[in-house]
């Protein structure tokens, strides 16, 4: 009788030993699990601490975003002025030149003789008026309009008769606006100097007559539109 309890005490003991290793290992565990969240938690403000260091250099913190939105405004406003300035300036000069030689062929390219220089545009309509009488009476090849108003001799896709054929209006603008250009830089800058349009570096092999009349009427629309 006193072995089978002996034996009931045993069993109860390791059942015991058993309850209390499966316990002590739930604790482990639950204390393990506690400890890595924790510091996993732990890095957080770490990290947060990282993103508030570099927001700290943001050249944007202190300033008030009131006061930056308005002063963004009046940028704006301010750009807004200058190129409606702009604009009205060269629509200006560009409804000078449309007035002065509407219904004229020399019609279709105001818009691009108002980007020119003014100089150099006006130069451009009083010789075109010269010699041309603006587009009316100007070379033609194959039956087309060469688009060619100043009597231009050039290299490029040139007539029998040696006046250079253009293939738009903006390119004979930009072409002829070119070599004007450059002769004012010559110091060329005057109806009577730029006779050398008319007849070379010297024009004693012209008319005399013909030279003045020339000067005379490039001088009437060129101070016109130059003033």
């Amino acid at each position: 009788m006193s072995g089978q309890l002996q034996l009931e005490g045993i069993r109860r003991i390791k059942k015991y030993n058993i309850l209390t290793l499966i316990v002590l290992a739930l604790v482990v565990r639950l204390f393990f699990s506690f400890y890595l969240g924790e510091n996993a938690l732990a890095k957080k403000p770490e990290k947060n601490s990282n993103s508030q260091k570099f927001s700290s250099i943001d050249p944007l913190k202190n300033i008030n975003p009131e006061n930056l939105f308005e002063k963004e405004e009046i940028r704006a406003s301010y750009n807004k002025s200058i190129l409606k300035k702009d604009k009205k300036s060269k629509n200006k000069q560009e409804e000078i030149y449309e007035n002065l030689v509407k219904d004229y062929p020399l019609a279709l390219m105001t818009s691009e003789i108002a980007k020119q220089d003014k100089k150099v545009a006006a130069f451009l309509i009083a010789i075109a008026k010269k010699e041309s009488n603006w587009g009316r009476h100007s070379p033609k090849k194959n039956g087309e309009d060469c688009y060619n108003y100043w009597g231009y001799r050039g290299g490029y896709n040139a007539t029998a008769s040696g006046y250079s054929c253009f293939d738009s209006p903006s390119q004979a603008v930009e072409v002829v606006g070119e070599r004007i250009e450059n002769l004012i830089k010559q110091g060329i800058d005057t109806p009577e100097k730029m006779i050398v349009w008319k007849c070379g570096r010297d024009c004693s092999w012209d008319n005399p007559m013909a030279v003045r009349k020339w000067v005379s009427d490039v001088s009437a629309y060129y101070h016109k539109l130059n003033s």
